[in-house]
């Protein structure tokens, strides 16, 4: 099974979200985003350990641009699907099928204003709430459907030792009294009479004894004879049938206790202990289907073991359980299945959702973007905006053009992405899919003779991808011969209102047609110790006496390698105005941004 879709309507920070989902789900968002809120309205739904009367909200929980008479209520809708084949949630779930569609059922909560309240409420008083299934409210959800489809939040400020350490709450507390039930009592009376001795043997060191006495007067001098609980110093109960609730979990092969572990190993002992007490429960025919949330496991966990952990856990496919994840980390968000991937941002007083689930990508594509996020830019999922270029000049360089024009990128939240060669398409789409400000700075790369120069198939091309994600109709081909028509000033100035920018050849030969930057170009190319042809071909080109040739241009940018110039290139282009239709993708992401 698997929560395929979440709704939310006038919810605290949400005006009104759907998200679709697939399989494990990953929410990044920045701080005070509402990715806790979110989780919330989940356990509105799910939690059984969630009480009414915490299900019974506040006139504080409405979205702060509510109407005045809380006219519209807070709706949360969850759908499941893909329980058909299990019939035990078959079961459990025919009830709340959606009308229409079989194969979905939903769970939903409301909280709205009694129908007998006229006017404006005055308190919470004058709200209910109803939680039912299938969008009919005659069908409610009881504690047992909440029991067998369950949520288990790990919150942020989660104290790991304490939750292994408390009896009452551990997940180690149901696997232990399991396997505790297959020993007989003769044993563990056994196993009692041995510690009983070893207690004695404890005891009867003077030390020990004086000051279990001095403990033993004092608190029957605090609490008199009628509350005295005579305490006794020892290693565990002497009763048998509690004997088992003293066994604790023991790190460094049973040297040290679990208190004595770091704060990262005692959390992903106590994941793979909620994941134990999960598997344990559905062998037990307890529960169906379990959701375990884990709030910003990165302030727990450094980012090797990050990548460790929520690898192996994204991998692991289990139909019977999934993951809720809360993070702004980019080392957890480089390992995550980019469908699982739900992105929050702030707009228009609001919090808006951007899921992947359906991101309109082939499964080729799909690998490029992850083999892309996992081994360099995770940040460019925590962008708020994205300038793609075509390789690595533009990306060393473009930043420093940047800061040139008064923006620097980074205080703005925008990423270059090198997508090292000229296929877009999937980055775009990403991009479009996150609701986020780009723009594309790519070569007209024009061919001899007669064919079409390569950037106006490549543009083309990227806007029936955009229009893909979209969901708007395809390129007409009337359109298409009209746009194929154009020349290059044209078909330029058309595309830079959609976010692609074109330079006329390559960037090379557009940084040598920009006069602020040919000469520290060609000082670059002086440096090189070229023969004399080349060194006169430069001087002549620094005279002004010929123009640059963009064939041998790009020969000696080859000799030198397009890295090492965009390296030297860079420190000493501060401070220096850029090619025009550079300016124009900087100005275009940074004017949507702020």
């Amino acid at each position: 099974m698997l929560l395929s879709n979440f709704s939310i309507r006038n919810f605290r920070n949400f005006l009104q979200v759907d998200i679709p989902l697939s399989g494990n789900i990953v929410i990044l968002g920045e701080n005070r985003i509402g990715k806790s809120n979110l989780l919330f309205a989940i356990r509105l739904v799910l939690d059984p350990t969630l009480p009414d009367s915490a299900r019974q909200l506040k006139m504080s929980d409405f979205w702060d641009g509510a109407a005045p008479d809380y006219g519209s209520p807070i709706e949360i809708h969850l759908d499941f699907a893909e329980f058909t084949t299990d019939f035990g949630l078959l079961a459990l779930l025919t009830e709340y099928r959606v009308a229409g569609d079989p194969t979905i059922a939903r769970l939903s909560y409301i909280f709205r204003k009694k129908a007998d309240v006229a006017g404006i409420p005055q308190s919470s008083d004058d709200f209910e709430f109803v939680v039912f299934g299938g969008g009919e409210e005659s069908r409610p959800v009881p504690s047992k459907v909440r029991r067998r489809i369950a949520i288990d939040v790990l919150d942020a400020l989660r104290d790991a030792e304490g939750h292994l350490g408390t009896w009452r709450g551990s997940p180690l507390r149901p696997l232990l009294e399991d396997a505790i039930s297959s020993v007989t009592r003769e044993d563990l009376a056994a196993v009692a009479a041995d510690l009983d001795k070893a207690t004695k043997t404890l005891e009867a060191f003077p030390t020990i004894k004086v000051l279990e006495n001095e403990l033993r007067a004092g608190i029957l001098h605090l609490s008199g004879e009628a509350h005295d609980i005579d305490p006794r110093l020892g290693f565990a109960p002497s009763d048998p049938l509690r004997l088992f609730r003293a066994i604790a979990m023991f790190i460094d092969g049973g040297k040290r206790g679990i208190a004595e572990a770091s704060l990262g190993s005692a959390n992903v002992a106590l994941l793979a202990l909620k994941l134990a007490e999960f598997a344990w429960r559905r062998r037990k025919n307890e529960r169906n289907f379990s959701l375990l949330c884990i709030e910003e496991p990165e302030a727990h966990l450094h980012p090797q073991l990050q990548r460790s952990v929520f690898k192996k856990l994204f991998a692991s496919a289990d139909a019977a359980q999934a993951l809720i994840v809360t993070s702004h980390s980019p080392t957890l968000a480089a390992v995550t299945p980019l469908r699982s991937i739900i992105q929050l941002k702030g707009r228009n007083r609001s919090t808006q959702a951007f899921s992947l689930a359906n991101l309109p990508v082939t499964s080729d594509e799909l690998d490029d973007l992850e083999n892309y996020l996992d081994a360099t830019r995770a940040e460019l999922l925590f962008a708020r905006g994205v300038i793609f270029v075509e390789g690595d000049a533009e990306e060393a360089l473009v930043p420093v053009f940047a800061s040139a024009l008064g923006q620097v990128l980074d205080d703005l939240g925008i990423t270059v992405c090198n997508v090292a060669g000229t296929n877009f398409g999937p980055y775009v789409k990403l991009a479009e899919a996150l609701g986020m400000p780009y723009a594309v700075i790519t070569d007209w790369d024009p061919l001899d003779g007669a064919k079409q120069p390569l950037g106006k198939k490549r543009v083309i091309d990227l806007w029936s991808d955009v229009l893909k994600v979209r969901g708007q109709p395809p390129i007409h081909p009337a359109q298409r011969t009209a746009w194929e028509a154009l020349q290059f000033v044209s078909f330029a100035s058309t595309w830079a209102g959609a976010g692609i920018f074109l330079n006329e050849q390559t960037f090379e030969v557009s940084v040598a047609n920009t006069p602020s930057l040919l000469k520290p170009l060609l000082d670059i190319l002086d440096e090189q110790g070229f023969g004399s042809t080349r060194s006169t071909r430069i001087a002549n080109w620094r005279a002004g006496s010929a123009p640059v040739d963009a064939s041998q241009l790009l020969a000696m940018v080859a000799d030198i390698g397009k890295g090492r110039l965009s390296a030297k290139l860079a420190k000493k282009a501060v401070g220096l105005a850029p090619p025009d239709y550079i300016t124009d993708a900087i100005r275009f992401v940074a004017g949507r941004v702020q």
